[in-house]
């Protein structure tokens, strides 16, 4: 299943659009755009697949979507059943990043905010108690205009931006804020995504740092929040993601394409970061 390129039509009068989603169920495919999209479920479950990602989603469900990312929702089998009243009604937001102006996020009191847009480039999926503080201004957004309509949006922005309790919905550890980049992280980064294929030693990298093994261990932990072992698992995870939502690579060879030279090793993992199995994973994709 190929995502598609969808053109989000942004009214004339508005900087950001609005859409108040009802119906018998989700029909939009698989596709991804270069807005940045917000999804607040008021009523409908399925699944939601964004980047590499298959997660339920339900009533009060709230979600970031970042540019470019790839994502769907698909409600249960029972919604397209002849006869079915069940409904699915959410609201929706597309904004540009740069829907104030290009410097707007470099001023100082909108880092939060900026950190939220590259964050939301992984998916975020936040908490049900956000969801239900701001539910009243997500419906109050359609009545409003003008500078109200703006002011409104910006503040559903910020308290998005100061919520800390939010899951990453699909790993991508090069996607980080930029107080955590640095030239000696990013040539780690950059040496695994050139050979993540291959085997990677942990004195290779600690070397590319300039470190000892010990030190850069520690080092990595504190910067990125997790171990380099987690870290390149991840990213091979990912890549094998993207194999596997295309129909013409066995598992195996997804497996040694991502890094991986033990199956049963390559099957353990990816069900501990994917909550499902590779060929459950594909046929979820794929079916």
């Amino acid at each position: 299943m190929k995502p598609q390129l969808l053109k989000i039509s942004n009214p004339l009068d508005h900087s950001f659009n609005l859409f108040e989603q009802e119906c018998g169920y989700f029909a939009t495919p698989w596709h991804y755009h270069p807005e940045v999209e917000i999804v607040l479920m008021h009523e409908s479950e399925g699944e939601k697949y964004i980047g590499s990602s298959i997660t339920e989603f339900k009533p009060g469900d709230l979600t970031m979507i970042g540019s470019y990312v790839p994502h769907y929702y698909k409600n249960y089998e029972s919604y397209y059943e002849e006869g079915s009243k069940k409904r699915a009604r959410s609201t929706v937001l597309h904004f540009n990043e740069d829907f104030l102006g290009k410097d707007f996020l470099e001023s100082p009191e909108n880092k939060k905010i900026k950190d939220l847009l590259i964050n939301a480039k992984r998916g975020l999926f936040f908490n049900q108690t956000i969801s239900k503080k701001l539910e009243k201004d997500f419906l109050t957004l359609a009545k409003t205009e003008g500078m109200d309509r703006l002011l409104l949006f910006l503040s559903i922005l910020n308290e998005m931006s100061k919520e800390t309790d939010y899951q990453f919905l699909t790993s991508d550890p090069m996607q980080l804020t930029n107080h955590q980049d640095s030239n000696r992280i990013k040539k780690v980064f950059e040496h695994v995504m050139q050979n993540f294929h291959e085997d990677i030693k942990l004195s290779d990298v600690a070397s590319l740092a300039n470190m000892s093994e010990s030190a850069f261990s520690r080092y990595f932990k504190k910067r990125t929040r997790k171990t380099f072992s987690t870290f390149l698992t991840e990213i091979r995870i990912e890549h094998a993601c993207k194999l596997l939502q295309k129909d013409y690579h066995s598992v195996s060879e997804v497996s040694y394409e991502s890094g991986f030279n033990n199956l049963s090793n390559f099957n353990r993992q990816f069900k501990s970061l994917k909550n499902t199995t590779p060929l459950n994973y594909r046929a979820r994709f794929l079916g």
